[in-house]
């Protein structure tokens, strides 16, 4: 299977472990990426050389302007359409939204030169968009063959709009999981939370749940944003403002050291018309780390978690505080849980794991579209 992947993301090289592990199953793998750009965040730009990183061929692409994520907006067609037609794919993925400019033309060119193109979406919410991405997006899902989704709520609504298009649920990037799990002692249920202190992340959820949990208890709370100063407020008038431990923001490289301080990860997320949970990257870290979690019903949560953790209904802190108090008090289905959860990481969310699932759903769209029409 030969495949041309095109998105800014892997400019990077710490974000290429899933194409290394699609050549490790034999794909021969070639990725579009900015020849040169500034990530958000960023001061300097971001230049990528013609390069072969393990089997990965690197083709830098001239890029200008930029979309609202900070992603490059306007890709050059001549330099698509060469890497196209000299290294003849058996399919094409673009990982940039369907709404963006690259999506509609990369599309649009793999059906030109009668390649099978698959789009690719985080956007877990229906709502309505602007008329020139509303565009696009018809456009691009039009001209698709298919569409990976990163989680099984944007495949349901893309179903549900184009019935046709061969749709599959995968995450665009895998996780590292540690071989080894380290366990420092800690009070019996130690609960984390880490995130932006936001409404939209829940935590004042999680400290009205924690009033009504009865036992030794803690909470750590990683993470800043605009209603911090609220939040501290409101743990000082439940009265549980010395069980809460503040640490503000954190390098991710630093959660590492706070895996082994916590029994279980709560995320009480909300959903509202603006936002939903695509991709809970710290509930998977803590999984693949063994720490039990506890989510909301909001968006990718449950699917993410499957069987392997507690699920509560979103915005409901009396639900959080029973499956708090379920943990609290039974010892072996923490340690069940964690256990699954960390089983679950490993099979579904490292990087071989997304590779495999890629490279089966590449198979079976390049063979629909060879078969026979009567």
């Amino acid at each position: 299977m030969r495949a041309v992947i095109v998105s800014h993301l892997y400019a990077s090289p710490a974000s290429r472990g899933k194409l290394h592990a699609l050549v490790g199953q034999g794909a021969a793998v070639a990725v579009a990426v900015p020849a040169r750009w500034i990530p958000p965040g960023g001061a300097e730009p971001l230049e990528t050389p013609f390069a072969e990183d393990n089997g990965v061929r690197i083709v830098p692409i001239p890029t200008s302007g930029r979309e609202a994520n900070g992603a490059p907006a306007a890709w050059r067609t001549s330099a698509l359409r060469r890497l196209l037609t000299d290294f003849r794919p058996d399919i094409v993925q673009v990982e940039e939204e369907p709404t963006t400019r690259v999506a509609a033309g990369v599309t649009r060119l793999a059906r030109m030169l009668g390649i099978p193109a698959l789009a690719f979406s985080t956007d877990s919410l229906s709502r309505p968009y602007p008329l020139l991405p509303k565009m696009r997006r018809r456009r691009t899902l039009s001209r698709a063959t298919g569409i990976v989704g990163a989680n099984a709520v944007v495949t349901g609504l893309v179903r549900s709009e184009f019935p046709g298009l061969a749709v599959e649920s995968i995450p665009q990037l895998g996780l590292p999981v540690p071989r080894a799990l380290a366990v420092e002692p800690h009070a019996p249920l130690a609960i984390g939370f880490i995130g932006r202190l936001v409404p939209e992340k829940g935590l004042d959820v999680l400290l009205r749940a924690c009033v009504r949990l009865y036992g030794a208890w803690t909470l750590t709370v990683a993470g800043t944003g605009p209603e911090q100063e609220t939040l501290e407020s409101l743990a000082e008038r439940l009265g549980i403002a010395s069980r809460v431990t503040w640490l503000g923001g954190i390098p991710r490289a630093e959660l590492s050291t706070l895996w082994p301080r916590l029994d279980c990860l709560v995320a009480p997320s909300r959903t509202t018309a603006g936002w939903v949970e695509t991709y809970p990257v710290q509930v998977l870290e803590a999984m693949g780390h063994g720490v039990t979690v506890v989510v909301s019903d909001s968006g990718a949560l449950p699917e993410v978690v499957g069987k392997a953790g507690l699920i509560f209904r979103d915005g409901h802190p009396e639900g959080l505080t029973e499956a708090l108090t379920r943990l609290l008090d039974d010892g072996e289905l923490r340690e069940r849980l964690a256990a699954e959860g960390r089983r679950r990481v490993i099979a579904e969310y490292v990087d071989d794991a997304i590779a495999r699932k890629t490279l089966a759903f590449w198979r079976a769209v390049r063979e629909k579209t060879a078969e026979p029409r009567l």
